[in-house]
């Protein structure tokens, strides 16, 4: 369910509560190549809540899946458990809306590029070496986030102060803007 971005969460039947069905219910689902729920069939569970549960995860969306670079259909199985006290329902929770992008697409999405300003004292030493960082980067495009991942400590602030500075071609999903998580490597060589 990692690739989960929209849940409906399925009504309780009347018939259902009545009788106090509670429990999980599995179903197989087909996910199509756009993320969409394209068919749902009852594994295991309680008939009674069965119907309420398909109709509800037809409504799901995912992030599309791909093989060699191209979107494929996806079976797979998801699980909604009914409960006897409130909410009665519980569904997975839906990906926070951060992409995680590999550093080959980060750096094709960037606009502006500012080069570090190489330290004195590392110059002077003659250290050199690659930094890398963990950003995240905006709906907007900015670099909001940065982590460091590894590198000489002299080099680092140097690094993460040029990297503020970059600007990114604004990630889309399904065409909503969205944050994005990705490596980015500064390379320091005299």
């Amino acid at each position: 369910m990692g690739r989960l971005i929209a849940v409906v969460s399925p009504e309780y039947p009347e018939e259902a509560k009545q009788q106090h069905s509670t429990g999980k219910v599995v179903l197989k689902i087909l996910i199509d190549t756009a993320g969409q729920v394209k068919e749902a069939s009852l594994l295991t569970g309680d008939p009674l809540l069965a119907d309420a549960t398909v109709t509800a995860v037809k409504q799901w969306k995912f992030l599309s899946f791909s093989r060699n670079q191209e979107q494929v259909e996806v079976e797979t199985t998801a699980t909604v458990e009914y409960t006897a006290d409130p909410p009665y329902v519980t569904t997975p929770k839906p990906i926070p809306r951060k992409l995680r992008v590999s550093q080959g697409v980060s750096n094709s999405n960037l606009l502006e590029k500012v080069q570090p300003v190489y330290p004195l004292e590392a110059r002077a030493d003659h250290i050199q070496g690659d930094v890398i960082l963990q950003v995240t980067i905006s709906k907007e495009g900015k670099v909001t986030e940065l982590k460091l991942i590894s590198g000489p400590p002299v080099l680092v602030e140097a690094a993460m102060d040029a990297v503020r500075q970059w600007t990114f071609k604004p990630y889309t999903l399904n065409g909503q803007p969205v944050e994005v998580e990705t490596t980015i490597k500064v390379r320091f060589q005299m």
